[in-house]
């Protein structure tokens, strides 16, 4: 009977889980290709050497499986946790900019799912819910789930780490040890703003996993280094081998007190954290915060309540509240998408103040928690119906219109279909397009030229000597058949 229902839980515990997590990618992919409506220069760059790198192994300058990807034209070094993590996706499925940006809703998802986890065993399943439903309704995480960027990829890495230090102080069993401190070393490589992160969370660290009497702490402390500090240790020899790819065009440096100190409060401005946001556009909206404002009430009662409650609770607000000190040395000032390894935190503190609630209200809590449903909804819907269709027109002047990437698609369709070989003018060319649809047999010609017979060109000219317009109904383009 036991074994029975204990087969029974597992069942419906899957299927809950199944269904939540399909759920939540359909909701995710809502307009995933219209908002924003064009791709960033950071995105065609991940996307384009996750296309080369899936299918030869070499990146766009030639380098077999490099640690770091130098792309932007060679600008920007590609952060290489989430550059080979969409180079897999690209290997197992067909590349396109869906999967490129998709990738990111998995992200979410993961990090859904191990919140939850991590929530339900410090608060239980009810609670784990509200944790779940804080972090998911934070406006930062359905604009950065709607990119295939990497500021969305410390997030999983940072759960996992603060979930194997607590169960170690839990159970004192030395692999959540392990895990957390490789969980924290391969952070260091997922987003350049965790350069100045992950040393801070090292210290807490330490910190939190001191045990008295002092000698006792030797071991683990040399356990958790040993995993954790080779990964940034190493950092000046990669830095060698690949110039610039650890702090890029930043360049740390203390002047005075106040010039540290601003940046680092301006991290926690309330008109930054709830109204405005981030200073960059395709970062958020300009009109509603990093986090949802109807949130700002339970996280101050969390604040409270986590002050109050015990260790763990504690470190949690330690960990919010210094995270960004550092970012004081490189001046990094309203910057929501460098900080988003802070929302598993502060919707774990925003439970701690439902708790609270829940002490406060007693016999009136549920006609509570209605209530500040209601307004979180209302808030969160707002902010969807604003960033669904005028900030998706906003965004067009900065990253373009997604449809330029449906000339290359009729291409390849209108190549196939005639038998006819393809030509790009060299005016309109896009290499991450370009790849998706064709390996090699692309070729490309002068605007002023025209292809040999047997050929289809795509143009952003009407009509060209010695060819015919195949009128393809294209937005930005035309398709020129060879007489």
């Amino acid at each position: 009977m036991d074994l029975s229902k204990n087969k029974k839980n597992i069942f419906q515990v899957t299927f809950i889980g199944l269904l939540f997590s399909i759920l939540l990618c359909l909701f995710f992919s809502y307009r995933l290709l219209e908002v924003p409506m064009g791709i960033t220069g950071d995105e065609d760059a991940l996307g384009y050497n996750a296309v080369l790198i899936s299918r030869t192994g070499h990146d766009e300058n030639g380098r077999f499986l490099p640690l770091f990807v130098l792309g932007n034209n060679g600008t920007d070094w590609k952060q290489p946790i989430t550059q080979y993590y969409i180079s897999i996706l690209f290997k197992l499925f067909t590349p396109s900019i869906f999967l490129l940006r998709f990738s990111s809703i998995l992200i979410t998802l993961i990090s859904s799912l191990l919140l939850f986890k991590l929530s339900k065993i410090i608060f239980g399943t009810s609670y784990a819910a509200l944790t779940i439903f804080v972090f998911l309704t934070t406006p930062l995480i359905m604009i950065q789930s709607h990119m295939g960027l990497d500021n969305i990829m410390p997030i999983p890495f940072a759960i996992v780490w603060i979930y194997c230090l607590f169960q170690y102080q839990q159970t004192q069993k030395t692999k959540y040890l392990i895990i957390s401190a490789i969980s924290l070393g391969i952070n260091f490589y997922t987003y350049k703003g965790m350069r100045a992160v992950v040393p801070i969370w090292y210290i807490l660290s330490l910190i939190y996993i001191y045990q008295k009497p002092l000698l006792s702490n030797i071991k683990h402390y040399f356990i958790f280094s040993l995993y954790s500090l080779p990964f940034v240790l190493i950092s000046p020899y990669l830095n060698h081998l690949y110039p610039g790819s650890i702090f890029g065009g930043s360049r740390p440096y203390f002047e005075n007190i106040y010039n540290f100190l601003y940046p680092y409060l301006s991290s926690f401005d309330p008109t930054f954290m709830y109204i405005k946001g981030d200073e960059l556009l395709y970062h958020s909206t300009t009109y509603h915060g990093f986090f949802l404002l109807a949130s700002l009430p339970i996280f101050i009662l969390g604040i409270y309540n986590s002050v109050r409650s015990n260790k763990f609770s504690r470190f949690l607000l330690i960990i919010f509240f210094t995270t960004p000190i550092l970012y004081g040395t490189v001046n990094s000032v309203h910057r929501a998408s460098r900080l988003m390894c802070l929302i598993p935190f502060y919707s774990l503190i925003c439970t701690f103040g439902f708790i609270k609630l829940t002490e406060i209200s007693k016999k009136y809590y549920k006609y509570i928690y209605a209530l500040i449903f209601c307004i979180f909804l209302i808030n969160y819907f707002d902010f969807l119906n604003y960033y669904y269709f005028d900030y998706a027109k906003k965004t067009q002047a900065i990253v373009g219109d997604l449809k330029y990437y449906l000339s290359f698609k009729s291409l390849k369709t209108c190549s196939d279909k005639l038998h006819l070989t393809p030509y790009v003018s060299k005016d309109i060319s896009h290499k991450f397009f370009e790849s998706i649809y064709f390996d090699d047999n692309l070729k490309y010609i002068n605007q002023d030229q025209s292809p040999p017979s047997g050929s289809i060109l795509l143009t952003n000219r009407n009509s060209i000597d010695g060819m015919t317009n195949l009128n393809a109904n294209l937005k930005y383009h035309q398709l020129q058949i060879s007489k």
